[in-house]
């Protein structure tokens, strides 16, 4: 058995507060300005450096794009409701239709941190991703060190599972990675 990914149009989402759509390229300002902030990127993989080209902010623009047309993921703009402003992205790349898993991905604007912003968008798109896609798994990678991302995982019921040594090079050095993640079944009994 596996999944289909199969959607007429982009999926809008929608919580309390936020309102997930599409990626446009009228966002690429915001990208630039979220991956050129040195404390966002501290911890990303793809993005050892900050930003400073609005070209690498259209690269991630039309990769977003690029995953949706592929049907290997889905990254939404995250925004308040009444506000175009995109505050980040988060969603889901690496989908395996076969074994029903991808992992996921989020970043957001500093000046936006600890307002549950993050947690409210990506509760909202763990329900998306096993209500939706049919999942039955979700991973998501985080660098050793990234305490708010291992805690944010933690609070949506994500397992931390393990880690892997010196799994990438980045910062001219081989990092550790931690593993995170969560089953269809105990997702359903948070």
């Amino acid at each position: 058995m596996s999944a289909v990914f199969e959607f007429a149009e982009f999926p809008t989402l929608e919580t309390e507060r936020l309102i997930l759509r599409q990626i446009t390229a009228e966002d690429t300002e915001a990208v630039l300005r979220i991956f050129g902030d040195p404390e966002v990127v501290r911890y990303m993989r793809e993005a050892e450096q900050p930003l400073t080209r609005y070209e690498d902010a259209q690269e991630i623009v039309d990769w977003t794009k690029e995953i949706f047309a592929k049907k290997t993921g889905i990254r939404w703009a995250i925004t308040l409701k009444g506000s175009q402003q995109l505050l980040g992205t988060c969603g889901f790349h690496a989908w395996n239709a076969q074994n029903r898993h991808a992992d996921v991905g989020y970043e957001l604007s500093s000046q936006h941190w600890r307002q549950g912003i993050m947690f409210e968008a990506m509760r909202c798109v763990t329900d998306f991703c096993f209500v939706k896609m049919d999942m039955h798994r979700i991973g998501a990678d985080v660098t050793a060190g990234n305490e708010a991302s291992a805690h944010l995982l933690r609070k949506l019921g994500f397992k931390h599972e393990g880690t892997w040594r010196e799994r990438e090079y980045m910062f001219g050095r081989y990092i550790d990675l931690w593993l995170f993640g969560l089953l269809r079944h105990e997702w359903e009994n948070t």
